[in-house]
């Protein structure tokens, strides 16, 4: 009887542990690059995905080809660093079988100066320093037509237009394409400055302080992505239900003011 007994109470241990979605503190393996997704996970994901009974171990990167191999090779089992369209293109140049799994709250570029206060203050001949990177350049154009400052030809893809492509630029607008990490530098000698919401962030800028924020489209949301195999996968599932706890968009609000979705 002794024997029966105890043997119930293993299969019902082991009914219990299949029950849950976790099993015993699973560990989900996320890719990320240095900067304000990185802290995002650090304070907002993995405080809910550790309510669901999930371990996060963080893997940080420099660039964002390597989250994606890795991801790719089962070296990690997401990663949060890119936007949709980041991924797109990825996708197209290397065939990878990296699907999004869900957007993630997401800011975008922020047009910012030392001396201007308004929109209407910028004068003509004003000097914008805007991203140099293909991506960054397009969407720093695309930002500046959105507010009327420029106009760009309309049968370029809305991603791939350069300086060269503006049709019309009423305030002579001086636009110079350069690096990233010299854009916030640049505004102590020029007018104005694109700048990605990565970087004001880590830099404790504050992004209400931009004149102008853009609009993001699907395109540009930020996302996490996974292995086509796994989206239906419990680890998966828990990622999509923590950001949408009240414990994750909580910590967004309480740390990370200003972004949206």
């Amino acid at each position: 009887m002794k024997m029966k007994v105890l043997g119930l109470m293993m299969i019902v241990g082991l009914l219990l542990t299949a029950c849950s979605p976790t099993g015993s503190n699973e560990t989900i393996k996320m890719g990320t690059t240095a900067g304000i997704y990185s802290k995002v996970i650090d304070q907002a994901l993995k405080p809910a995905l550790e309510e669901q009974g999930y371990d996060v171990e963080v893997e940080s990167y420099v660039d964002l080809i390597e989250p994606n191999k890795d991801l790719a090779d089962g070296k990690i089992d997401a990663n949060m660093n890119q936007q949709q369209i980041s991924l797109d293109q990825f996708n197209e140049e290397y065939d990878l079988p990296i699907v999004a799994l869900t957007e993630v709250p997401s800011v975008g570029l922020g047009l910012y100066s030392n001396s201007l206060t308004s929109m209407d203050d910028i004068p003509n001949g004003s000097w914008i320093t805007i991203p140099n990177d293909e991506l960054g350049t397009a969407r720093a154009l695309r930002f500046l037509e959105q507010q009327g400052l420029i106009t760009l030809d309309p049968d370029v893809p809305t991603y791939a237009v350069t300086e060269k492509h503006i049709e019309s630029n009423p305030k002579n607008l001086n636009i110079q394409p350069i690096l990233i990490a010299q854009l916030i530098p640049s505004m102590a000698s020029g007018d104005l400055a694109i700048i990605p919401d990565n970087y004001v962030m880590v830099n404790e800028m504050e992004l209400k302080d931009a004149l102008a924020h853009e609009e993001l489209g699907e395109a540009l949301q930020y996302i996490v992505a996974v292995r086509e195999e796994d989206r239906e996968k419990d680890f998966a599932i828990a990622i999509k239900e923590a950001i949408a706890s009240e414990t994750f968009q909580e910590a967004i609000e309480e740390h990370f003011q200003g972004f949206g979705k």
